[in-house]
């Protein structure tokens, strides 16, 4: 055979001439694919996978992409409530799911009883304080000068402490006797008497970090100042109490204020986005600002009209409503600032559930003074 017999490029196989007694061979056709062809060269597969892969690209980039983008995104991650089959239903979180170990049923059970027995501290404490407040304030006269110069002395002594966590050492007794002495001189002789022994408590402590070798004597002498004169302000409700009508308008302060601090808290927990203080208060939000305001007034507004405090009038209990939806806000503001420069969440723990006296009476800081001239300002007092 020469290489004429073959067409150019075909391969060709020689075979040998059969022996004697040797049989040609039979092929059988199994089925089986000619692996050898298809390594060769094309063949079908080949044919089929680049047409899907021509296909599928382009139909699949848009969610590589997506998926791409949202690998950069944070996402909060979230237990949801949901019904197995064949499992009692409970809380089922990413660690159900996951394999990482999460945190039983009987675990949420003991969070849901220990909120619960927060929640019922919290109201305790409110009603037992509330109790005495309003018992003093009835009873009038000295039982209600002694209950107002406990919470001052109270919350007084809660920043002193406060303070010397942080290494600070101010003049306690002093800055105490001072602010009792003010609800005592608030109750004997008026405004003037206030005035008069903060300025001796003031000079009094002066003379003795300037006379007693004491560490950080100005910062320390600053302290027990400021935090005499701050909470002292709460003698001008003796002041009030000691006008023509004290129990209408002793609440007629402490409704407004509750209504501005409902206001504010509800209305910048659903609406809230501006930052009012992101410095000193990041919770607190210009909606809930104007929310709080807007409650006071209206609050103001319904008062008046009834008899205890028709007296009062819309207009001058309007005028009360801006007042206190400016400072209390403003007063709250002021402690939130103390706190966060000592590092501390509450001023104590006084009141459970409720954190520190100082806590609790925060607006009316600002608020009582700035109530009682207004109100002598109106011929009410």
């Amino acid at each position: 055979m020469t290489d004429r017999d073959h067409p150019e490029g075909e391969e060709t196989t020689e075979r040998l001439p059969l022996t004697e007694g040797e049989e040609k061979p039979v092929e059988v056709d199994d089925g089986s694919p000619d692996w050898e062809a298809m390594a060769a060269g094309d063949s079908e597969v080949d044919e089929y996978t680049e047409q899907y892969l021509k296909g599928t690209t382009q139909e699949y980039r848009g969610l590589a992409e997506e998926v791409e983008r949202a690998s950069t995104e944070e996402w909060e991650l979230q237990a949801v409530a949901a019904n197995l089959p064949g499992v009692e239903t409970g809380l089922v979180g990413f660690g159900d799911v996951s394999g990482t170990a999460s945190e039983s049923e009987e675990s949420y059970e003991a969070a849901e009883q220990a909120a619960s027995s927060d929640l019922t501290m919290r109201v305790g404490s409110a009603l037992v304080v509330f109790g005495v407040f309003l018992g003093s304030l009835l009873l009038g006269g000295w039982w209600f000068t002694t209950f107002v110069i406990l919470l001052m002395v109270v919350s007084t002594g809660e920043l002193y402490a406060t303070v010397r966590v942080g290494g600070l050492r101010p003049l306690s007794l002093f800055g105490l006797v001072g602010v009792a002495l003010m609800g005592v001189g608030a109750h004997n002789v008026g405004p003037t008497a206030i005035a008069g022994w903060a300025a001796a408590a003031i000079v009094a402590t002066i003379l003795f970090f300037s006379l007693a070798p004491r560490r950080n004597a100005l910062t320390n002498t600053a302290i027990t100042i400021m935090g005499m004169t701050w909470v002292g302000m709460l003698g001008f409700a003796i002041l009030i109490a000691k006008g023509p009508r004290p129990v209408a308008h002793i609440f007629f302060v402490v409704i407004v204020v509750a209504a501005n601090d409902i206001g504010g808290y509800f209305v910048g927990r659903g609406f809230g986005r501006r930052p009012l203080a992101p410095t000193v208060s990041p919770g607190k939000t210009v909606e809930g600002f104007i929310g709080g305001l807007v409650l006071a007034a209206m609050v103001a507004t319904v008062l008046a009209v009834f008899p205890p405090w028709e007296s009062i009038g819309i207009a001058k209990a309007l005028v009360t409503a801006v007042l206190v939806g400016v400072l209390a806000p403003l007063g709250d503001l002021a402690e939130s600032m103390v706190k966060r420069s000592l590092h501390v969440k509450d001023m104590g723990s006084v009141l459970p559930g409720h954190g520190g006296m100082l806590d609790r009476i925060d607006g009316f800081l600002f608020v009582v003074p700035a109530v009682y001239i207004l109100f002598r300002g109106f011929g009410l007092l």
